[in-house]
């Protein structure tokens, strides 16, 4: 039986379509290009340009931009669960 030697790179993603974009990044593509369903809403057109602008750059920076060698997605993510989560302070006065 052959044993083949089996590369473990975990810091970057596979680039499978084209050899260009991963997986996470397509995904991402297609929720921006799935925000142009806004334009089917009863909405004013200056109201549907700016949500649509919003949805789709927050989906580009989650696909495309790293900030010091971290996805947007997950920086974000974390950034949330910071500002979301109860924070313990050690050193608090004590009110008598």
């Amino acid at each position: 039986m052959r044993i083949f030697k089996i590369p473990f790179d975990i810091k970057r993603e596979e680039k499978i379509f084209g050899g260009y974009l991963s997986l996470r990044q397509v995904l991402y593509l297609m929720l921006a290009i799935s925000s142009l369903g806004i334009f089917a809403t009863p909405l004013n057109i200056i109201v549907k340009i700016i949500i649509i602008t919003i949805i789709a750059t927050f989906f580009l920076l989650c696909a495309f931009l790293k900030i010091n060698e971290q996805n947007f997605d997950k920086l974000f993510l974390c950034a949330t669960k910071y500002i979301i989560r109860r924070k313990k302070f050690k050193y608090e006065r004590c009110l008598k």
